[in-house]
């Protein structure tokens, strides 16, 4: 396997596994690579300081002959014959593991694998001239019998309205886990939490926001009575959040929380010489209000 420098144009060698390269796919930041090889090697290799690599390898496989990474990059197909093998990554381990072979008698040779956009589905292309449609993801749920949640990653959920069929697709930039997905506000906003963010939807304007957070046991309390802004409160602290923006808008103190009592306003009016005039007034305590 071999590294070639366009702004040297020159070459070099990045490791010579025992046989021929038949497959190769890199992850989404390019800073890694799969490789599967003839005699039914996959090798895993790590752009680093020093470079590091694992390899793998069943003496009853057939030669690996493609392979494709997901939208998200958490996961990892490899195609060869009569079989798919599938290698996720868990994060909170930090390793990959691999999932259950997909065995499918009579394939024959798999030569072309490609995943659709959002990751919910895989194409398969066979040498004989077959293509095969598989749904991909961890889990489903039916929420209210009015949406349908799916997990198509650790990172990722796609939201589905299943009156109208409209779909949102609800991910984590960071690559946190997403443990539970809910919908509030008269089943119009979502919220996710992950270890380290929050995630926060529109789902009639698909607007989406991430931004860190550390969890309080679930003691937050949104709300949603401002169609441009979430507001959240914990703890005597109070969170704005600008639906499609993935900083706070901003925080402060207050003991008074009731969104009748606090205004926000997000470029309602032009100002002349600032491109963005957002306010907020809320009670500081029952005679003083600040903006």
């Amino acid at each position: 396997v071999r590294l070639a420098n366009t702004k040297t144009n020159k070459s070099s060698t990045i490791y010579g596994p025992e046989s021929y390269v038949v497959s190769l796919t890199t992850n989404c930041s390019g800073k890694g690579i799969l490789s599967g090889h003839a005699d039914g090697t996959i090798v895993r290799y790590f752009f680093d300081d020093e470079g590091s690599g694992e390899s793998q390898r069943d003496p009853q496989e057939h030669e690996f002959t493609t392979a494709v990474a997901s939208p998200g990059g958490q996961s990892v197909v490899l195609g060869s014959y009569d079989r798919l093998r599938v290698f996720n990554w868990r994060p909170h381990r930090s390793i990959w593991e691999e999932a259950e072979p997909k065995e499918i008698a009579n394939l024959y040779t798999i030569t072309a694998l490609a995943w659709k956009r959002d990751g919910s589905r895989l194409c398969v292309g066979t040498l004989c001239g077959g293509v095969e449609l598989f749904d991909c993801y961890l889990r489903r749920i039916i929420y209210k019998n009015k949406f349908e949640l799916t997990y198509v990653g650790p990172s990722q959920v796609i939201v589905k309205n299943l009156s109208s069929g409209t779909r949102v697709v609800l991910k984590s930039h960071y690559g946190y886990e997403v443990e539970e997905v809910k919908i509030l506000g008269k089943e119009r906003y979502l919220v996710a939490q992950t270890s380290d963010t929050l995630l926060l939807g529109d789902l009639n304007t698909n607007r989406l926001s991430e931004i860190a957070w550390q969890g309080s046991g679930g003691n937050e309390k949104y709300f949603f009575e401002n169609e441009n802004v979430c507001m959240i409160f914990n703890a005597g602290e109070l969170t704005l959040v600008e639906y499609g923006n993935n900083d706070t808008l901003g925080s402060v103190r207050t003991e008074f929380m009731n969104p009748h009592l606090i205004s926000v306003r997000i470029n309602e009016r032009y100002q002349r010489g600032t491109e963005d005039n957002k306010k907020l007034a809320y009670l500081i305590d029952i005679k003083t209000i600040a903006i």
